[in-house]
């Protein structure tokens, strides 16, 4: 019979859900462990190192994918770093746009109520004038609603 961590205590030791640690394993960012002859996956200590890693990861805003990336240059001996400062570099780059964009909208945004203060009360009933008036438009739904689509969600990665 194989030893090893049952999925149920390594999820409560590292606090993931189980269907998270079924998830990873399935997109490969960890090793299939050994089985019970009942089918019962069994994971090694080791295990709780990976998804440390792999949440450490993510809250620093790597993707699944990309954590996938550095974790196949790990197991193929391969030292990381070069990429993940690559990365990380990228990521704050995005990130600084983002942070103008943001303010670009928060100035747009503070300059909108101070000109909706100034208007006159709506008859009930009607549409609020002040959002119809309006063209402004959040930079993270602006590109869908200039190209004239429905603002969609991004699926999120499973956590």
């Amino acid at each position: 019979m194989p030893t090893g961590l049952l999925i149920g205590d390594l999820a409560t030791r590292v606090g993931v859900a189980p269907p998270t640690i079924r998830y990873y394993e399935s997109i490969g960012l960890l090793k299939p462990p050994a089985r019970t002859a009942g089918g019962y996956r069994r994971y090694p200590e080791r295990t709780i190192e990976d998804l440390v890693f792999i949440r450490k990861a993510q809250a620093l805003g790597f993707s699944l994918e990309e954590v996938s990336e550095i974790v196949t240059l790990t197991r193929s001996g391969k030292t990381p770093c070069a990429r993940v400062l690559s990365l990380t570099e990228k990521h704050l780059a995005a990130l600084d746009e983002r942070i103008s964009r943001m303010r670009q909208f928060r100035d747009g945004l503070a300059a909108e109520l101070t000109r909706w203060r100034k208007l006159p009360a709506q008859a009930a009933g009607a549409p609020c004038q002040m959002i119809a008036g309006s063209h402004l438009t959040s930079p993270e739904t602006a590109p869908a609603v200039e190209a004239g689509h429905r603002p969609t969600r991004r699926r999120a990665e499973r956590t």
